[in-house]
């Protein structure tokens, strides 16, 4: 007998083996709602897939009690962006609702994530609803549609807007994505959740994964950035992002239908402020060797502030990048810094008031936590991590 015909999900996660996505699988592993969680995994074959879901939980625990609770029959094989391959699997037809996770995330120039984020969105959501009673829908987009003009504080209705000018692929995919759900689905239960900057995991730090992070490292070993350091810049923790959405997704009556997981005017950070905690992590986290027995150099390790510059004045730093940031490739690495500057330069944050008005607590401040990503960080230089954002 086929087990998977035993189980009746009622939860559908896509890209759990990603960051976010791996992280409200775990989120969700204690839980009661567990047993009616269902993952689509991309792999070769049944085994691939249990395997791939069972490293990216272990992430974020090592209780192997906790992970003995995935179960083979929990995970299904498949691309979500082409759902004729898996669609007849029985385990659907109870699924009510859904955290749709999964995307190509690359901020490089990498065309595939228009076919990725968009064509394969609507394809996956369209033949979903063929098979399944959806109750609720969220999709997981980006703060950052708003794009390269921003207002101070951006509010959710306010995007997705014409003519915005996009400073990657990722994000005008996005954009583009929320805007034909919309369009094409109409009545459908569409909830739009736009989490902001994710980095680092309030106690694990960025040993799940050092994905942007290692852009603060970036600034922090230059001591330069290219805005004020009174700028402010939204950032949440992965965990707290994944509670957010397993709020969002089971609570049983919502009051809007799109929603910023962010900081928020009340717990974004200025760079002064990501300074100032850089600064205290000097005296407990050692310096990390690089290539010909030097260390990653940092700027004056009394210092609670960067110096404010243009970005012709980084560029000129590029022969020192092997001892700011490992050995690299210097190009490569002048091109994040310039990719980064843009989003720093924004000085945005976005309103988290609806998910406040909804029951989620205040978002962890990044300051109040870097010093945990700084101490996952040390066995990786800059270059090292900063190589999964841009693949």
């Amino acid at each position: 007998m086929n087990p998977s015909a035993c189980v009746k999900p009622t939860i559908l996660i896509t890209g759990a083996t990603g960051f976010l996505g791996g992280a409200l699988a775990a989120e969700m592993l204690p839980t009661a709602e567990w047993a009616n969680v269902l993952l689509i995994v991309r792999a070769e074959d049944a085994g691939h897939a249990f395997q791939r879901a069972a490293r990216s939980l272990a992430r974020f625990t090592s209780d192997l009690s906790l992970l003995s609770r995935l179960k083979p029959e929990q995970v299904m094989t498949g691309d979500f962006t082409q759902p004729a391959t898996f669609i007849e699997d029985p385990r659907l037809a109870g699924i009510k609702r859904v955290v749709h996770c999964a995307a190509l995330t690359s901020f490089g120039a990498n065309t595939r994530v228009f076919s990725t984020n968009i064509d394969g969105t609507l394809r996956f959501v369209h033949n979903l609803r063929q098979v399944a009673s959806i109750e609720r829908f969220l999709h997981v987009s980006t703060a950052m549609i708003c794009g390269d003009q921003p207002a101070h504080l951006v509010r959710e209705d306010e995007y997705p807007r014409a003519r915005v000018k996009h400073l990657v692929n990722y994000t005008e995919s996005k954009a583009e994505a929320e805007r034909l759900l919309r369009l094409t689905l109409p009545g459908f239960p569409l909830v739009v959740v736009r989490p902001t900057i994710i980095a680092g995991h309030t106690r694990l730090g960025c040993s799940p994964s050092g994905s942007i992070y290692w852009t603060f490292r970036m600034a922090d070993a230059l001591g330069m950035i290219t805005c004020s350091s009174d700028a402010r810049i939204d950032v949440v923790p992965v965990d707290y992002a994944a509670e957010a959405l397993r709020f969002l997704l089971l609570k049983p009556k919502l009051l809007n239908t799109t929603y910023h997981i962010s900081g928020g005017e009340d717990s974004s950070c200025t760079w002064r402020e990501i300074a100032a905690a850089f600064a205290a992590t000097r005296v407990h986290v050692p310096q990390l060797a690089v290539a010909g027995g030097e260390t990653e150099a940092t700027h004056d390790t009394d210092s609670t502030d960067y110096q404010t510059v243009a970005f012709e004045d980084i560029a000129a730093r590029r022969r020192e990048f092997d001892t700011l940031f490992g050995a690299c490739n210097k190009k490569f690495m002048l091109g994040a810094a310039h990719l980064y500057a843009g989003f720093a330069e924004l000085d945005t944050v976005f309103d988290s008031s609806r998910l406040r008005m909804e029951g989620m607590p205040a978002a962890p401040r990044f300051s109040d936590y870097l010093h945990v990503c700084e101490r996952t960080s040390a066995a990786y230089t800059i270059a090292e991590q900063g190589t999964i954002d841009f693949a």
